[in-house]
């Protein structure tokens, strides 16, 4: 016991300087852990469109016009689909008509076209609604704007499948309406790229 009486009276401020150091480090490594609480808000009320195609008002002779002739069309419960080229060779930009008006847009997006999550972020803010593909090998998630009328199909790295374009509505009737097959998660911080 002498001994170690005499090591602290002779070491002391080597101690405390140790003592010191490892606090400080146990300290930074919690302070990393702890997330920082977002509210999930749109930064603005503004509507999204996509190329100029005023969704509920623009008719499928508009889109047309903006996008070519379809490459197929079929009628999906009562709901006109046309799809028309993209960039990606594989998929098609998916067009939704409803009563002559252009209801829903699933931009196709390519990894060419050089557009990210960032992009609508900044633009609207970190999205209030998550959803997740209910298949068990899927990856992406569905982020949603409702009021906006813009949600998008995308990675949490940033990456993006598609981007939806609808009418400004509540989260309900989007659910009903476009939300089939999705699951909805309560909203996180999402990253920016």
């Amino acid at each position: 016991m002498g001994k170690i009486f005499r090591f602290v009276k002779k070491y002391w401020l080597l101690i405390l300087i140790s003592l010191t150091a490892v606090l400080f480090v146990v300290n930074k490594i919690l302070e990393t852990k702890i997330p920082t609480p977002v509210t999930p808000t749109p930064v603005t009320d503004k509507v999204a469109n996509y190329r100029s195609i005023v969704l509920g008002v623009s008719t499928q002779d508009e889109v047309n016009e903006l996008l070519g002739f379809p490459l197929k069309e079929q009628y999906i419960n009562e709901k006109k689909v046309a799809e028309y080229s993209s960039t990606n060779e594989f998929r098609n930009h998916v067009v939704t008509i409803e009563n002559g008006k252009v209801v829903l847009i699933k931009e196709i997006v390519n990894t060419n076209d050089n557009k990210n999550s960032s992009t609508i972020i900044d633009s609207y803010g970190t999205a209030p609604y998550m959803f997740y593909d209910q298949r068990p090998s899927a990856t992406f998630n569905l982020y949603v704007y409702p009021t906006n009328g813009i949600a998008y199909l995308g990675h949490e790295d940033g990456t993006l499948l598609e981007i939806w374009y609808f009418e400004p509505t509540t989260i309900d009737n989007f659910i009903n309406k476009w939300g089939e097959g999705y699951g909805k998660e309560e909203s996180k911080v999402i990253p920016k790229y």
